[in-house]
């Protein structure tokens, strides 16, 4: 006959009502219950128990009452648990376990703030938690009032609804805040797990800002794969806050055919499109970079390349000393790179046009499909560079503005080493001073530079099942992400952990199916539309004037 005894129950006094279809007494929940009660630990990490029938997910939210405070909790991990030390909790009575009813689930869960009142409005918000609820405090699940308090710390970038678990909140509608844009954005998950749906209702929010004239910042998509013209123009009442640019010959009405000048680029934006030259026509080009800017170099004024390509450039050149095959090979290639990209050059330049609808803070879309990863990179570079000068001048006349600019493969360019590009590791490291911000889409985190990483406020993070990848991010992210990471391997397409300034705790979050959100907005009331629609493809819109 098993004689031991269970530790010290921590319930007074439980109530029992007889089960009269089971003939046993069972224990109910009243306001002194042995479950749903704080055991342990500290400011960061609170344990509680609950039956061992319950069902509890990764993620859920709890609320904790302790007199003026309400503690809200996440749960991080789940265990078997009982009150027996050792084994006691599997010896077996006759065909059963021992004492069910001393078995129970652990709880492992994270703060997630403390709702408290204002000391000087007496306004309750929440804020992060500097203590702890007292021991064996009541644990329950929250209700709308505990939870409308997060939506008050939410921006104005709608994205999707807080989760609780696998449930989404309908009353908390989680939202990005425009303020903090400029400081870098990175949207991370393994293939299918919900990035492309995630830009696709970000813009569609950016867009939608804009339209009623409370956009904060520009938003520049480059798309390389087609996907976002036609579901972006689905959105019919606030297209105002949309133009869209595309490399196609065949122009659809309301978009605009993209075309840049040669007095667009620079020799470093050649390079771009020439990744692998020789160290000797790399010298070469390096040079050209601030010859172009010498008057003499330029001789007749027609502009670099036309110079380089006519042969008093290259004369120039060898008259330095530089050897004359690699100006040979150097100028071949260049010519036969402006020849390929004779679509795309034009007399006038959309790149101003492009800077102008930023700077108005509207979402300008780059339809680039069927075009090779260099010129998507090649065309980046060049925008960045205008971008970035412009927003300085900005700043300079004290005439701040803001924009971001979107990377995918972001690993392309921000990796380190000889895969990088200068000008976005610049706008990484310093953009932000001058408002230009990066959102860095990437299912691999791990290869983005470290350094650069740390400069990222804001991170998306959806499902990553690689463990470097989520080092990578637990690292760099502003906030702890380290408890959730067990929570990160199971989240499922279209959930997301977000962690972004402003906000003081990462937001679970369940994204915005994009056609469903469409909907929506179509039904809402539109704003007054502009006098200028359906824009002729052939024209940018200052041309209309």
């Amino acid at each position: 006959m098993n004689t031991s005894k269970p530790l010290k129950d921590l319930t007074p006094d439980n109530d029992v009502e007889r089960d009269d279809n089971l003939g046993s007494e069972k224990v109910i929940d009243t306001n002194a219950t042995v479950f749903n009660r704080v055991i342990s630990k500290n400011v960061h990490e609170y344990h509680f128990i609950i039956p061992n029938d319950k069902r509890v997910e990764l993620g859920q939210i709890f609320s904790i009452e302790d007199d003026e405070i309400t503690f809200l909790a996440r749960v991080t991990d789940i265990q078997h648990d009982s009150n027996y030390a050792g084994k006691w909790d599997t010896t077996l009575k006759g065909t059963e376990f021992y004492d069910k009813d001393q078995y129970f689930n652990k709880i492992i869960s994270e703060s997630f703030g403390c709702v408290v009142s204002d000391e000087k409005t007496g306004k309750k918000k929440i804020k992060k938690s500097k203590t702890i609820p007292k021991k064996f405090s009541e644990v329950k699940d929250p209700n709308k009032e505990d939870l409308k308090f997060i939506a008050d710390e939410m921006g104005d970038i709608e994205v999707g609804y807080l989760r609780n678990g696998s449930r989404k909140v309908k009353d908390v509608p989680v939202a990005l805040d425009s303020k903090v844009m400029d400081h870098h954005m990175g949207v991370f998950a393994t293939t299918g797990m919900g990035k492309s749906n995630f830009m696709k209702v970000f813009a569609a929010s950016c867009i939608k800002n804009s339209a009623l004239g409370n956009a904060k910042f520009g938003l520049l998509i480059v798309d390389p794969h087609g996907e976002y013209l036609h579901a972006l123009r689905r959105i019919k009442n606030y297209s105002d806050g949309l133009v869209c640019y595309t490399t196609e010959h065949k122009v659809p009405n309301g978009v605009i055919k993209l075309t840049i000048s040669k007095e667009d680029l620079k020799p470093e934006d050649v390079r771009v499109l020439l990744p692998n030259l020789p160290d000797a026509q790399k010298e070469i080009l390096d040079a050209l970079n601030w010859l172009v800017e010498d008057p003499d170099w330029l001789g007749k004024g027609d502009g670099w390349i036309d110079n380089l390509l006519d042969g008093y450039g290259e004369k120039n050149l060898r008259e330095r000393k530089y050897n004359q095959k690699a100006i040979d090979a150097l100028i071949r290639k260049i010519r036969n790179l402006i020849n390929g990209k004779k679509s795309w050059l034009d007399v006038h330049s959309s790149i101003s046009g492009i800077i102008k609808r930023l700077s108005e803070n509207k979402v300008v879309l780059i339809d680039m499909p069927m075009t090779s990863e260099w010129d998507e990179l090649f065309l980046l570079s060049i925008l960045s560079k205008g971008i970035l000068d412009r927003y300085k001048e900005y700043a300079s006349d004290n005439k701040r503005k803001s924009c971001l600019i979107t990377i995918e493969e972001a690993q392309r360019v921000l990796g380190g080493g000889d895969g990088s590009i200068a000008r976005f590791e610049t706008i990484a490291r310093e953009g932000r001073k001058f408002g230009v911000g990066l959102c860095a889409i990437t299912q691999q985190p791990k290869l983005i530079d470290k350094q650069l990483l740390s400069q990222f406020n804001t991170l998306v993070v959806m499902g990553l099942a690689d463990r470097n990848d989520r080092d990578r991010l637990e690292e760099s992210a502003k906030q702890d992400l380290k408890s959730m990471d067990v929570e990160i391997q199971t989240l499922e397409k279209g959930e997301a952990i977000i962690s972004t300034l402003n906000v003081p705790f990462p937001i679970p979050t369940v994204i915005h199916l994009y056609e469903e959100y469409i909907d929506r907005l179509n039904l809402e009331k539109a704003p007054q539309k502009s006098l200028v629609e359906d824009l002729d493809s052939s024209f940018e819109p200052d041309d209309l004037n």
